[in-house]
């Protein structure tokens, strides 16, 4: 947790994080249409951009982090912003709710934080924390990615990073951080018990205010490749 907390304690990593991603927009904004989508959990929320996101759309918002700096930041904003939202610190496999409790959950770039049987124990709970045609969004790291291999090796395809978007983040970026990298077939295998509705494999795109404006542009960050799954517990 220690590096979690360095990373949201930087007011520039906290900026940068703090535009929601365009899919889980278009996602709530497709939710919000549907209306069978009310209790939605943010796993792994960092600074809180995407529970900030669904609080706004008027959804009962829930989520947790491993890093107090970033929950602290996250009520902080939600306070600002006079909106509500239950956010907790906790490790993911530390949720206080009941099975079938969320009607969808998010994992944006949080569960491969770690090895693959911890990758494949979050995916047993995010099934477990969804009612039956409860919505997942969940991405990955892609072993095509740039930075597949570099650092030391702590099992299957799981590396302690040695600066991952060290250009992004100040003090070496997500160093010491685990990260796990997946092929299709692990990705899928990770979906048992859902119907995947969606499975994309893209290159991260990133904000960022054109020069003299508030206006957002998003750039590319080369190599840096995803899955980004979306799928309906069975």
């Amino acid at each position: 947790m220690g590096e979690w907390q360095e990373i949201w304690n930087n007011e520039g990593a906290r900026r940068l994080w703090g535009v929601p991603d365009r899919q889980v927009v278009a996602l709530a904004d497709a939710w919000c249409t549907d209306g069978k989508i009310r209790r939605v959990l943010d796993l792994g929320c960092g600074v809180g951009r995407h529970a900030i996101c669904l609080a706004r759309k008027g959804f009962e918002v829930y989520g947790s982090d491993h890093s107090e700096a970033g929950i602290e930041a996250c009520q902080q904003w939600l306070k600002a912003e006079g909106l509500d939202a239950q956010v907790w610190c906790s490790e993911p496999e530390e949720i206080p709710y009941p099975d079938g409790f969320f009607d969808a959950v998010i994992a944006f770039n949080s569960i491969y934080h770690g090895t693959e049987e911890r990758v494949e124990a979050a995916m047993r709970l995010i099934h477990a924390k969804l009612r039956p045609g409860g919505r997942a969004f969940v991405t990955l790291l892609s072993r095509k990615s740039r930075m597949y291999g570099r650092g030391k090796a702590i099992g299957p395809n799981t590396f302690v990073s040695e600066g991952m978007f060290h250009q992004l983040f100040a003090n070496g970026g997500e160093r010491g951080v685990p990260h796990h990298f997946s092929s299709q077939e692990e990705v899928e295998r990770f979906f048992t018990g859902f119907r995947i509705e969606s499975l994309l494999h893209e290159e991260l795109h990133l904000p960022s205010a054109r020069k003299g404006g508030d206006e957002l542009t998003w750039f590319k960050i080369p190599g840096a490749y995803f899955w980004r799954v979306v799928a309906v517990r069975e």
